[in-house]
This record gives structure tokens, C-alpha cells and sequence, in this order.
């Protein structure tokens, strides 16, 4: 009898606490319970990265170089007192208040302030604030910027980042702090943010004090000096590399080094020279290739002109004499001799005149190669001029700023000196920058409680990716929400050397107890009652013939006639669970070699046995042949129930065969096996054949594992004494 078509529509969920298990913990958003699952079956692995992230943290925390913190104060006053009482301002009302003290603490912490500190530590002529910071000097310089200036920015952005300033709620004193790996450095970078802060406020009203007076006159000292060792250090520079500059012809101020001059001059001799090499050229080339007397030298030559005129008077002379001598007359030999030598005559001076050409030609060729040769040489020594020429620019900067910084002091100085009033600085030093005794950072408490934090968090991430990417089926509730299948009922894991058979002796066994729950579920599915059952699963090692061996146990203590059929021919098992042989079996029976009583073992009164019997060359031939379905009539009549151990679905055809001539098919599933997509391949496969799944059994079950608890495993061990 064949099974009805699947439905593509979904098994109807199964109530809570249905087949003999507890029933769900409460919930509120989320399911408890599956939360306590995961938490359990992943307890190693969330505890490890939680330890991995408290060892982390703690290796961080030692491994971290401490930084040490300087601090400073100063005070800012929002009005100076005045010399003079006529120049006393009105008193500025709080929220300009507010607004200016705001104003200093931006002015403090600006890129221009970590400029003054560069200046007056010096911190960009070496690598020493780079070492203290322990960050790594630039190796090339920034697009568009030279390595000074990408050394500054570099030095300028780690002071911005590791500077502070707070000012407390109602107190005009400014904390001003710096951190640094090197506590004496905080301390000496610290104190000179204060001081250029100071500095920087009274040089804008230095025109008015005196205190600036004396302040620039130290000034202008220290810039004399820098500028005085700017020139000197530009001057020694060009003569070590003797870099000479000449006047630029026609401009007073402009001025062109003797490299430079030297390489337009052999640049404007060498064009002179390939001119004349062209004209050379061409008039050699004209020589060689057309006539000798087309040459302008041979016209313009005398001797060729006379030889011609000769030649041309005796070649007259002996066409005159022809007439009156024979060609072997002693006149016409000495004519023909004469006019002969003169020919040679001729054609030595027009060679001479075409060697003149050549020589004149490679003389010029040789001056332009000579020439060419001293401009490349002079270009090279142009390219290496203008390598230096950079550091020589570079120091000519330097000493142009420093005179202009000198000139701009020396003026400032003036008009000071020349102002009659004097105000005081409205910044005052409260206490410099002590050298630190004790790091502030890194916080072990803050360090250790951010590890936690981060490894609770990760373990979570964890938990909660594992549990989406995992598709084992692991509690009834993923029976129908995963392989979407109504739930018979759960089969749970024996103790590892435990024999299941021997567990299966005592009806008051955990495992009786839920092969009997199963029975019972088994029972429910058709009100006529059971007469055929196929058991599968979706692939090896699930369980399923123990599952098959368990259920016809218990249907035979319950009194009905069971018969096991072993139709794994591939694998069979019922004769070792049944501890039997199995040389005769099914397989004789279908090529009617033995009958199935001929074949049938009787272990039990009510339980009893076929198994495969020898491997025969095509099971599925076998399983299709009409000899198993007269097998199956005829035992359904002398049997209660009759249950099939079937083959896994996947990758054979067996299980479908039997499928499609039997009335009901139990699904066995192994709890937390994941399949990787195998189970529901395989209830695909059967439901695109039109086969209809009565139910799945979670085989293998452990509450523990499954977040039900140990309360699960009360409900099949009644009757049993309680341990300890």
C-alpha cells in the first residue's frame, strides 16, 4: 500500500510538554531555555574566550608602555591691570567672560602654540622627541612638502593629540597637561607649552609693557645669534660646494650661478658648431654625389680654371691639326700627350678639392662632438649644482626667516622702546609642570573590566553565529522548526558502555520508559491502528536500527506481534542486536529461494525476526520485484505490526522503494549531530517522491546538552532510587 503525497504545507507545531517532555521555561522576548542550550553545549568555548580575553587584557595591560602625565597650572585673568588709570577698560560682563577664558583654551591647544613649542625645544632638529614619543620618524617627505616641513607636522599632531587643557567650573586656573612615555619629557614639554602660552600673550601686548621690552631685547640676542649661524652656515655651504652665483646681465637683483653660464655658453657653441657641421655635410654630400665642377670651391678655384682653359685652347688646337696630320703624326701625338697630362692634372686638383670638403666636414663633426660632450658634461654638473642648490635654498630660507624674524624684532623693539604705556600680562604662572612619580595610564581595573566586557561580548557573537550556522537538531522544538516534521518523541543517550539491549530488560529504564512514550505517539497516527512501519534516516550511524529494535521491544511487552524486518541490506544490524545470524533472510525470500517461516527467527514470543539474509547484486531490483509485496501481505496477516529497518535515504534508492509499498515512515534523527543539510535533503528527496512522513524520533538525546535540564531525565526514571 503506497503512502499518500506529502503536503507542501507545514506540520502543525506540537504542544508543549506533548509526548512525555517537560513542557517550555517562561519566556519574555526570548526563548530561556534555548539560551541556556547554547550557553551549556558552547560552556568551553565561551569560557575560554572569556579567559583568552582576561589573559588578553592583562597581557595589554603589562605589555602597554606606561605614560606619564606632567601637569601645570596657570591663571588667566580676563582684565590687566593698567599703569595708567585713564587707560583702565569697563569690567566685561560673565558671558564675555566665559567666551574669552574659552578663546585662551583654544589659542593654547592650537596648531600655532605646538609651533612655538617646536621653536623653543628645537624638537625638529633631531630625532630625540620622535624617540621619547616612540613614534617613527618620517623616511620620505609628504606630497607636496619637504621633509622638514613633514617632520614639523608629524611633531606638531602628536603634541595636539597628547596636550590638555581644562579649566574647572568657576575658577579661572588652567590646568595644562601632557602625556608622554618619559615622565621627565612630559614634565619639559609641559612646562614649555606654559611658557610659550605666557610668551605668546604678552608678545601681543609687549608694545605696552616693559616686561616685553626685556623680553624682546632676549629675543632680538637669540635671533642675531640664529641668524648670524644661518649666514655663516649658507656661506660655508656654497664654498665647500663652490656654488657662485654672477649677475644676471640687465637685472640689478637677479643672479645665475657660473654653471648655469658656463652651459648656455656651450649650449650656444655647439649650435653654432652642428650649424656649421650642417653646411659641411651638405656641401660634401653635394660633392660626393654630382658633378665635380657643380662644387662652389671648384668654381671659384684659379688653378682649375686655367687648367680648364688649357685643356680647352689644346683640345682647339688639335681639331685645328686634324685636318692637316694623320692621328699618328708626331704633332698630334705630343697635342694628345699634353692634353692628356693636363686632364690629370685637372682631375688631381678637383680630387684635392673634394678631400678639402671632407676634411672640412669631420673637422666640424668633431667640434660639435666635442662640444656636445661638454654640455652633457655641464648638464651634469648642472643636475648635481641644483641637488645641492635644494640645501643651499633650504639654508637661504632659514637665514632669510631669521633676518626677517631679526628685522621684524628689531622694529617691534623700537616701537616698544618708543611707547609710553606699560600694562602687565593677564596670564600669570600658578605652578609649573612637575616631573611625574607614577604613570596614569594604562588603568589595570578599567583594563581588566573592557576585557571582560569585550570577551562576554564576543562570546556572545559566538554563541549566537554557531547556533545560526548550526542545523542539528538538538531539541523537539528544532524537530519542527528545522526539519519541519511532527515530533514522536525522543530516544535518550545511554552511558557510554552501557548495551542497550540489556537497558531495554528493565521496562522501568530510561530507555523503555521512552520507547514506550514513543509506542504510545506511534499509535496516535492512524485510528485504524499500525500495520507497517518503515524506519530511516538520513544517513549512517543515526541510530535507527536500535531506534527500530527499541520500539518493537516495547510494542511486544505491550502485548501486540511484532516482526523486525532487516531491509539494510547494505549495512544490516537486527542480527547482532538480536545476536542471531543472518545467512537466510530477506534476500531468499525474494528470489524464492527459502519461505519467510524458513527464514524466521523466534527470539521472543511476540518478537521476532527476518534479517537480510546474503547481499544479492541489485537490492533495488529486489525491493521492486512483486515477491516483497506478496512477502509483506502475507506477514501482515499473522502480525500485529511489522517494522521495516530501512537504508538511510540519501545517496541510495532503497528507502523509497520501500517507502512506496509500506503505510507509515518514522524519520530517526541523531540530537546534535549536525548534518550539514543532510536531513533535509533527505525528507526533500522522500517528499518529492510523493512519500509521506509520519513523524521524526530525536535519537540520542541528552537534556543536558539540549538546555532542558536534569529535571528532563525525572520523567523516565520514576520508580528508581534517587542518588545520594
Amino acid at each position: 500500500m503506497s503512502a499518500s503525497p506529502s503536503s507542501d504545507q507545514s506540520p502543525p507545531a506540537m504542544p508543549q510538554g506533548s509526548y512525555g517532555y517537560p513542557g517550555a521555561m517562561p519566556t519574555i522576548g526570548i526563548d530561556l531555555r534555548r539560551v541556556a542550550s547554547a550557553l551549556y553545549r558552547n560552556r568551553f568555548i565561551v569560557g575560554g574566550i572569556m579567559l583568552a580575553a582576561l589573559v588578553l587584557g592583562v597581557v595589554v595591560t603589562l605589555s602597554t608602555t606606561p605614560v606619564y602625565r606632567a601637569v601645570g597650572t596657570v591663571q588667566i585673568d580676563s582684565q590687566v591691570s593698567e599703569v595708567l588709570d585713564e587707560d583702565a577698560a569697563a569690567t566685561p560682563v560673565e558671558w564675555d567672560v566665559e567666551r574669552f577664558l574659552q578663546t585662551q583654551l583654544d589659542v593654547l591647544l592650537s596648531r600655532d602654540m605646538a609651533g612655538k613649542v617646536i621653536d623653543r625645544l628645537g624638537l625638529a632638529r633631531d630625532d630625540t622627541f620622535f624617540d621619547r614619543m616612540g613614534i617613527a620618524a618620517p623616511a620620505i617627505a609628504a606630497p607636496g612638502k619637504t621633509m622638514a616641513e613633514t617632520r614639523r607636522d608629524i611633531i606638531a599632531s602628536s603634541l595636539i593629540g597628547n596636550v590638555d587643557a581644562e579649566l574647572p567650573r568657576y575658577s579661572r586656573v588652567v590646568d595644562v597637561s601632557f602625556a608622554s612615555p618619559d615622565a621627565k619629557y612630559s614634565s619639559t614639554i609641559a612646562n614649555a607649552y606654559i611658557d610659550s602660552f605666557i610668551a605668546s600673550n604678552l608678545q601681543r601686548k609687549f608694545d605696552s609693557s616693559s616686561y616685553a621690552r626685556e623680553y624682546l631685547e632676549g629675543q632680538l640676542d637669540l635671533a642675531k645669534e640664529r641668524l648670524e649661524a644661518s649666514e655663516r652656515q649658507q656661506v660655508d655651504y656654497a664654498q665647500r660646494f663652490g656654488l657662485i652665483d654672477l649677475p644676471e646681465p640687465g637685472d640689478r637683483d637677479g643672479s645665475v650661478s657660473l654653471v648655469q653660464t658656463n652651459l648656455a655658453e656651450a649650449n650656444s657653441a655647439l649650435n653654432r658648431a652642428r650649424t656649421a657641421r650642417f653646411a659641411a655635410e651638405e656641401r660634401y654630400r653635394v660633392a660626393r654625389a654630382g658633378s665635380a665642377f657643380a662644387i662652389p670651391d671648384v668654381q671659384d678655384n684659379g688653378y682649375i680654371q686655367g687648367l680648364q682653359r688649357e685643356i680647352a685652347a689644346v683640345s682647339a688646337q688639335i681639331s685645328s691639326d686634324a685636318e692637316r696630320y694623320k692621328r699618328d703624326h708626331p704633332v698630334m701625338i705630343e697635342h694628345r700627350e699634353k692634353l692628356a697630362g693636363l686632364q690629370q692634372q685637372l682631375n688631381a686638383a678637383v680630387g684635392n678639392a673634394r678631400g678639402a670638403l671632407q676634411q672640412e666636414y669631420q673637422a666640424a663633426l668633431r667640434n660639435e662632438q666635442r662640444l656636445a660632450s661638454q654640455v652633457s658634461s655641464l648638464r651634469s654638473g648642472t643636475a648635481a649644482e641644483q641637488s645641492q642648490r635644494i640645501q643651499y635654498n633650504i639654508l637661504a630660507r632659514e637665514a632669510g626667516t631669521n633676518r626677517a624674524m631679526y628685522d621684524a624684532l628689531l622694529q617691534r623693539y623700537k616701537e616698544v622702546s618708543a611707547s609710553a604705556g606699560v600694562s602687565t600680562n593677564n596670564i600669570q604662572l600658578i605652578d609649573r609642570a612637575a616631573v611625574p612619580g607614577a604613570p596614569f595610564r594604562p588603568n589595570p581595573v578599567l583594563n581588566i573590566a573592557l576585557a571582560l566586557v569585550a570577551g562576554v561580548l564576543l562570546a556572545a557573537i559566538y554563541t549566537i553565529l554557531r547556533e545560526f550556522i548550526d542545523d542539528a537538531a538538538r531539541t523537539p522544538e528544532d524537530v519542527t522548526d528545522r526539519l519541519r516534521l511532527p515530533f514522536l518523541g525522543t530516544v535518550p543517550k545511554i552511558e557510554k558502555g552501557a548495551d542497550i539491549v540489556t537497558e531495554l530488560e528493565n521496562p522501568k529504564s530510561s530507555s523503555s520508559e521512552s520507547f514506550a512514550a514513543l509506542r504510545t505517539s506511534l499509535g496516535l497516527l492512524s485510528a485504524e491502528g499500525l500495520k507497517t512501519i518503515l524506519i530511516t534516516s538520513s544517513q549512517q550511524s543515526e541510530g535507527k536500527s536500535l531506534v527500530a529494535y527499541g520500539i518493537a521491544r516495547s510494542m511486544a511487552r505491550a502485548g501486540q506481534k511484532v516482526l523486525v524486518v532487516d531491509t539494510d541490506m547494505r549495512r544490516p544490524s537486527q542480527h547482532q542486536i538480536f545476536a542471531t545470524s543472518r545467512e537466510e533472510g530477506l534476500t531468499n525470500i525474494l528470489t524464492r529461494q527459502k519461505t519467510w517461516r524458513e527464514v524466521l527467527h523466534e527470539p521472543q514470543d511476540n518478537l521476532h525476526l527476518i534479517p537480510t539474509g546474503p547481499l544479492p547484486p541489485s537490492v533495488p531490483e529486489l525491493l521492486a520485484s512483486s515477491s516483497f509485496e506478496e512477502f509483506r501481505d502475507e506477514v501482515s496477516e499473522l502480525y500485529d505490526v511489522i517494522i521495516f529497518d530501512g537504508p538511510p535515504v540519501l545517496g541510495l534508492a532503497d528507502t523509497v522503494l520501500l517507502a512506496q509499498r509500506l503505510q507509515h515512515l518514522v524519520f530517526v534523527t541523531e540530537a546534535g549531530r549536525a548534518t550539514h543539510g543532510r536531513a533535509q535533503s533527505a525528507i526533500r528527496r522522500l517528499r518529492e517522491n510523493g512519500i509521506q512522513i509520519d513523524g521524526a524520533v530525536l535519537n540520542k538525546f541528552d537534556p543536558r546538552q539540549s538546555g532542558y535540564g536534569y529535571n528532563y531525565g525525572y520523567y523516565y526514571s520514576y520508580g528508581q532510587d534517587a542518588a545520594g
